[in-house]
């Protein structure tokens, strides 16, 4: 029998990113059945076959001790995995063994319950994340969050993905997500990002243009010009992260607080749209989450404009900079007033000394202390606000 990994997973993945997960849970049991038991997992649908047509007895047998062997490793991820891991790690498991018709009862977890190692992040740590990322990352955060996509399908975003819009300068800018970018059994449909995004793309953009249909949007500066892997963009984010001292490490081999994954999940948490909606820009199926008004989405409106209406409203919450505009503007505003204060104030020494003229210095002695009380108390509100 050739691989019979590869006959496994051609079966039963339609995309890159599950291939390889699906590869390395099953060469875990592969390491551990070697281990524990001394039976290489890659050669059990030869072995079946064999004890299959040697007779009753050998069947039998075959399939007693792979059941021990599989309850033994489904405690050992019990003792290791969140119930979520186990289960998985199961699925694949028994994903493998029914390919080659091996007649082994599925093992799993009941009642799964989600152990969450990640928090939310807040608009203060991803604006301090940006102002000390460089250009290309700072584009590449601000994508990820404004648009809610996954990183692998940000990586592989060619310039025909959003060349009309962009060059257009069009906001909120549409984003294609076509078929073979998006996760497997997932219909092709658009993203959206904001003026800010828009802004951090263009500043990127901007030293590569022009560019061809089918150039990556991202790529390697070392190499240049080479295609991002999705763990290059979690290892620059983690790095300033530490660089930042915004999360703990967790200990080996544990997620750490703040991840990649955070800026998606606070693209569902400040959008203010239905859930509907944020899924199908997301990229998900309508089976993977249930929506807030129960709807499936499978009849959200196609309507581009639409989309793009809908998106203009809710990102007021997603905005980063937007608490701060207002802010910039008063500092200015009092920065004039203490400019035309500081102006003010030589006049009044003069008045001072028009003061000591015989017959006029008691009442400009009054004048020049009321005038600067008041000027000294607008002074003090207006900085106070």
């Amino acid at each position: 029998m050739k691989n019979p990994y590869s006959l496994w997973i051609n079966q039963v993945s339609e995309s890159d990113g599950t291939s390889k997960r699906y590869l390395i849970d099953i060469q875990q049991f592969e390491a551990w059945s070697l281990e524990n038991y001394g039976i290489n997992a890659k050669e059990l649908p030869t072995k079946w076959r064999q004890a299959k047509y040697a007779g009753e007895a050998e069947r039998e047998r075959f399939l007693d001790e792979l059941k021990d062997l599989v309850k033994d490793y489904f405690a050992h991820l019990k003792r290791e995995y969140t119930p979520f891991s186990v289960n998985r790690g199961m699925s694949i498991v028994m994903s493998f063994l029914h390919n080659f018709d091996i007649p082994i009862k599925p093992i799993r977890l009941r009642h799964p319950y989600v152990i969450y190692h990640n928090r939310d992040i807040t608009k203060e740590e991803i604006r301090l994340i940006l102002e000390h990322s460089d250009v290309r990352n700072r584009a590449i955060d601000l994508m990820l969050y404004e648009s809610g996509m996954r990183p692998d399908t940000l990586v592989n975003l060619r310039f025909k993905h959003i060349k009309d819009e962009f060059l257009a300068n069009r906001v909120p800018m549409k984003i294609d997500l076509t078929e073979d970018i998006l996760k497997c059994r997932v219909s092709e449909r658009w993203a959206f990002i904001g003026e800010e995004g828009h802004e951090a793309l263009k500043k990127y953009l901007t030293t590569r243009l022009p560019l061809k249909n089918d150039d990556y949007v991202f790529v390697s500066e070392k190499p240049l010009g080479r295609r991002l892997k999705p763990g290059a963009l979690s290892q620059a984010f983690n790095k300033m992260v530490q660089k930042l001292r915004l999360a703990e490490s967790q200990g080996k081999g544990k997620p750490k607080p703040l991840r990649l994954y955070c800026l998606k999940k606070a693209f569902r948490k400040f959008m203010l749209v239905e859930e509907a909606y944020k899924e199908f820009w997301m990229g998900r199926s309508g089976n993977e989450a249930p929506t807030i008004t129960g709807a499936s989405i499978h009849y959200v409106s196609r309507d581009v404009e639409y989309h793009r209406k809908l998106y203009a409203q809710g990102y007021e919450g997603l905005r980063l900079y937007s608490e701060n505009v207002d802010l910039k503007a008063r500092v200015k505003e009092l920065e004039a007033n203490v400019e035309r204060l500081e102006k003010t104030l030589p006049l009044l020494k003069d008045i001072e000394q028009l003061s000591r003229l015989p017959g006029l210095r008691e009442a400009f002695e009054t004048i020049v202390d009321q005038a600067k009380d008041v000027l000294a108390q607008k002074l003090k509100r207006e900085k106070i606000e």
